[in-house]
């Protein structure tokens, strides 16, 4: 009887199929490495278990076939890996003593180290667009700046309805803002004078490049009266024009400085708009008057200094009807 079932079960292993059963004199472990090297889910766990198998078990029975398979298996597995690191990661955790093992660890410290540079290259590289951001937003804070210093002060004199009074009955708002804000502004005799100077950066051909704009705010007094008020500064239309436009004009040519004067005179018109209304106000003008509005007791003209020595100014005054009498 034990002969017939020894009989039986040798010609049953005999077949094909049964190479996954165990022999008689086989340890259970070793065949659980070759049974893992067939049929675990990933190519990685078959390449540990076949490689553990051809390591620990020298003289086993599965040992030439797990040979063949896993010499081409484990070098098409570093072929594929090579040029990537997550299968490169992969085969150092599977075959730790592998046969490729020093060639994986060599590629992987040579994509770390690529990697590390780009990633060096791209912070240094954000840390760069980042400043020039800074820079270009500073740039347009510092324009906006003396445009807006422009605009409150021609919007602070034209709303002057105290023409033949003294100073001290024009509104708190422009009397804080001529005496007591910084730079303080200063009366000597019939003159009060408030000096403002105002940096401001525009685009160049390659980098920023850095300008200043001369703001005078005038108080013109008679006998203590107030008589007009004017904003004047060198070139400032010009300079106007630069923060406007984002253009520097060092030293513009008759055709950029009138363009300039014009692009200035479209702000002004605009500014005197509330009080003095195009239509109802503006008069013909000529050189060097840019602008000349007068209706409703006020005047304000936009005039354009003709030589370098002479300044760029707004002024504001009574319109003739509405001048007090000497």
């Amino acid at each position: 009887m034990k002969r017939a079932l020894l009989l039986g079960l040798l010609l049953v292993c005999a077949a094909p199929a049964c190479a996954s059963v165990p022999t008689l004199s086989e340890r259970p472990e070793n065949y659980h490495l070759y049974r893992a090297a067939r049929i675990a889910p990933t190519q990685e766990e078959r390449l540990r278990a076949a490689f553990r198998y051809l390591r620990e078990v020298p003289g086993g029975p599965r040992r030439q076939q797990l040979r063949s398979w896993f010499d081409k298996a484990e070098a098409q597995y570093y072929a594929d890996a090579f040029g990537s690191l997550p299968r490169l990661y992969a085969y150092e955790r599977a075959l730790p003593q592998g046969p490729h093992i020093s060639e994986v660890r060599s590629r992987i410290a040579a994509i770390e180290a690529k990697q590390s540079a780009r990633s060096q290259h791209e912070i240094e590289q954000d840390q760069r667009i980042a400043a020039s951001q800074q820079r270009l937003a500073q740039a347009d804070a510092s324009r906006r700046v003396f445009v807006t210093v422009f605009k409150e002060w021609t919007s602070r004199l034209t709303k002057i309805n105290t023409f033949g009074q003294p100073t001290s009955e024009l509104d708190h708002e422009t009397i804080f803002a001529f005496r007591l804000s910084p730079p303080y502004g200063v009366c000597r005799g019939d003159l009060c004078r408030k000096l403002l100077q105002l940096g401001y950066e525009v685009p160049g051909d390659r980098e920023l490049v850095l300008r200043a704009a001369v703001l005078e705010v005038e108080l013109q007094l008679e006998r203590g009266l107030l008589q007009g008020a004017r904003i004047a500064g060198p070139e400032l239309w010009t300079r106007l024009a630069e923060a406007l436009s984002l253009e520097p004009l060092p030293s513009p040519s008759p055709e950029q400085r009138l363009d300039a004067v014009n692009r200035s005179a479209l702000l002004v018109r605009a500014l005197l708009e509330p009080m003095l209304p195009a239509a109802e106000c503006q008069l013909k003008a000529e050189l060097p008057v840019v602008l000349e509005h007068s209706c409703r007791g006020l005047r304000a003209r936009m005039l354009s200094g003709q030589s370098t020595v002479e300044d760029d100014a707004l002024e504001i005054g009574p319109s003739a009807a509405a001048a007090p009498a000497p």
